[in-house]
């Protein structure tokens, strides 16, 4: 069996009989806000894919793992049909969890139903949904799934061949059954496992900007969190994995308190902390290669040399300082593209993609939901307006910002003009966080969480690959 990286928790492996790409991230850029870390090489996408792939196995929804601009990369054929998706493949058999968790929205827009849907749109035909726990066959490899202890459909996997086994947890978080399953007599024994160092991002830094608090406690919940997963899955070779990103902004805003303030266990800490455990482990980046064969896993020649990477450098500048600020958020400063619209045409347009929403229908119930929101123009200046969700109106305040206007249990947001029209066009994709930086409620993460949000971006997506 071997396995190639491309970076984060993307995986090719090839067991000799099939090539099987998990959760792949093929791009540098994620989206505005992450980017690849370290960097893909160039090229290397096209080299490891160029013999195509016959399975894609998504862990679970989330935009770095579900990724359809690489997902739209993988389908084959060149046929336009203008009243559909731009290609069509019936090549690939898409591999993703399903069930039994109920229907909710998270973060990346659709939530887990987009799965199903994004594929269909891209051109997928061969789909073939797992509730984890369930074990399926493909060709000559077994994939044992297990769930994931968290409120969606995720899962991790256990490829086993007649040769080699490898687990690949992607990001899920530690369940019993999986515990429970590599406890018995005839559990299965990975030779290589592929465990989450990224662990969980400190309350509050990265949503709400607010400073860290007890770093100590959360590098101490972090190295519990990975010594659980060490402790349950005895495999004869342990890779810290799914730590392959980092926060850079676009190039005009300065996001690397991020990286100082987010991560608090890199791959490079994890690495140590298995030496202490006297488990074998290694570090492995985009473009290398992990061989197994006769029961042991190791670096072999690849794409990119086994030494290549100085992974305690790549990892410095990614690693916790609980010294670093955390600036406040500043809507001037921290905006993004130009104002082309009015500004009252904008809050029109978000008024009414808040209809259907969580938050309209809380408002309609209980006949609030009224919030103040301040637009920075880039003409200057700063204005406050007044959004109605159960009259469905805008009201101009006056100047100034949205705090000086509050008459008593308004909601307010304050956020430049261009940023949210950004927003409205679906060129932002990190809302989730960016949303509650400039408020203090929820009613962009209403908006830009909704599935007509997630849909309206992928509709514009297809077409542009429609274009000749």
């Amino acid at each position: 069996m071997r396995l190639t990286s491309l970076g984060h928790a993307a995986v090719l492996v090839d067991t000799g009989a099939e090539r099987i790409l998990f959760d792949p991230w093929l791009t540098q850029r994620l989206d505005r806000f992450w980017e690849h870390h370290p960097a893909l090489p160039d090229r290397l996408v096209d080299e490891v894919l160029d013999e195509g792939v016959d399975y894609v196995v998504l862990s679970h929804h989330h935009f770095d793992h579900h990724h359809f601009p690489s997902l739209r990369r993988l389908v084959d054929g060149a046929d336009v049909d203008f009243d559909d998706s731009p290609r069509q493949s019936s090549a690939v058999t898409c591999v993703y969890p399903a069930g039994p968790v109920p229907p909710r929205l998270t973060a990346s827009g659709l939530g887990h139903q987009a799965i199903a849907w994004t594929l269909r749109r891209l051109g997928f035909e061969n789909l073939r949904p797992v509730t984890p726990g369930d074990t399926i066959t493909l060709g000559g490899a077994t994939l044992r799934t297990f769930p994931s202890a968290v409120s969606f459909p995720e899962m991790s996997v256990l490829v086993q061949t007649d040769d080699a086994a490898v687990m690949l947890c992607g990001d899920a978080l530690l369940h019993e059954d999986t515990v429970a399953a590599f406890r018995g007599a005839d559990a299965p024994r990975p030779d290589a496992v592929f465990v989450p160092a990224h662990s969980v991002s400190p309350p509050g830094v990265l949503t709400e900007r607010r400073p860290l608090s007890d770093p100590d406690a959360v590098r101490a919940r972090a190295v519990a969190t990975f010594d659980r997963y060490v402790d349950a899955i005895p495999a004869a070779l342990t890779v810290p994995s799914s730590f392959g990103w980092r926060v850079s902004g676009d190039g005009e805003r300065d996001y690397d308190w991020c990286n100082r303030t987010i991560f608090p266990f890199t791959p490079v800490q994890a690495l140590r902390r298995l030496d202490e455990l006297g488990r074998d482990g290694l570090l492995w980046g985009p473009g290398q290669v992990i061989e197994i064969e006769d029961g042991k896993a190791a670096l072999a020649a690849g794409p990119v040399a086994p030494g290549a990477y100085d992974f305690d450098e790549v990892y410095a500048a990614v690693t916790l300082d609980p010294d670093t600020p955390v600036p406040a958020f500043d809507a001037r400063a921290d905006r993004y593209g130009r104002q082309t619209r009015d500004a009252e045409d904008l809050l029109r347009e978000l008024l009414d993609r808040l209809v259907a929403t969580d938050y309209w229908y809380r408002a309609l119930d209980h006949g609030a939901g009224r919030h103040v929101v301040s637009l920075h123009e880039d003409a200057g200046g700063e204005t406050s307006f007044l959004l109605d969700p159960v009259a469905g109106r805008v009201v101009r305040l006056g100047p100034g910002p949205a705090r000086d206007h509050l008459a008593g249990g308004e909601g307010w947001t304050e956020i430049a003009a261009a940023t949210l029209e950004a927003l409205l066009d679906a060129d932002l994709l990190f809302g989730s966080s960016f949303g509650l930086w400039a408020s203090d409620g929820v009613l962009l993460s209403a908006v830009f969480h909704h599935p007509s949000f997630y849909t309206r971006h992928m509709e514009r997506a297809v077409r542009e690959e429609s274009t000749p």
